[in-house]
């Protein structure tokens, strides 16, 4: 696995792509963004990655990794484990620039600001994102191993599912307990907060192992 995801990171993944997750998550420096904004271009993120990664299949890179004296799950699981560090680099990224903004923000104002949104809800926002990466790998992934291509369907599909899902979960807790889930407000529920993140990564880890289930299972009925 750790030859697999060397060669992962050395053949299959383009130097564009990091380039366009650092560009998309400074979208983040704009302190007028209230936090759900950057999650918009979530979709436009995962687009740019996956196809800059499944554009090695005018290598045959699929079929190639295919070949090795490995076992098809194993293929399936060394881009799923890919994908996850980019993930969570996108995740550290957006919440830096965030961070930098909601700073410089401040200093500039004297003061702590209403508008300056980004921070407010760190932990609501993370979980977000964790639910909203499921979402698109649950879409993305058994549905390119169905036939080894980049299509266009399925990343259609899985921005316009992933941002409605993002969307949802943002405006609802924003609406539902936006004090509780804001970070240093005196109503702040800590509790409320560690559940929700745990809830969020539950479902991150749960659906990592489905998406690696099926899309093997999709991936050992392909014929090359």
């Amino acid at each position: 696995m750790k030859h697999l995801l060397y060669k992962e990171f050395k053949l299959s993944v383009p130097l564009l792509s990091y380039l366009l997750i650092i560009l998309l998550a400074m979208s983040a420096l704009s302190p007028a963004f209230p936090s759900f904004v950057p999650l918009l271009y979530m979709g436009a993120t995962y687009t740019f990655l996956f196809i800059g990664m499944n554009k090695t299949t005018t290598t045959n890179d699929l079929y190639y990794t295919c070949t090795l004296p490995i076992r098809r799950e194993d293929v399936v699981k060394a881009r799923v484990g890919t994908l996850t560090v980019i993930q969570f680099i996108e995740i550290v990224l957006v919440f830096g620039f965030m961070s930098i903004s909601t700073f410089i923000f401040d200093v500039a104002a004297g003061k702590s600001m209403q508008v300056s949104l980004n921070m407010r809800q760190p932990v609501a926002l993370l979980a977000v994102y964790l639910i909203s990466y499921s979402v698109y790998d649950l879409i993305y992934l058994p549905w390119f191993y169905k036939n080894g291509k980049s299509i266009i369907a399925n990343m259609l599909v899985g921005i316009l599912s992933t941002s409605i899902v993002a969307a949802g979960l943002t405006i609802g807790l924003f609406l539902l307990a936006p004090e509780a889930l804001t970070v240093g407000h005196p109503n702040a529920n800590y509790i409320l907060q560690f559940g929700l993140l745990l809830g969020a990564l539950a479902i991150f880890i749960g659906v990592k192992v489905l998406v690696i289930k099926l899309s093997t299972k999709n991936l050992k009925k392909l014929d090359f």
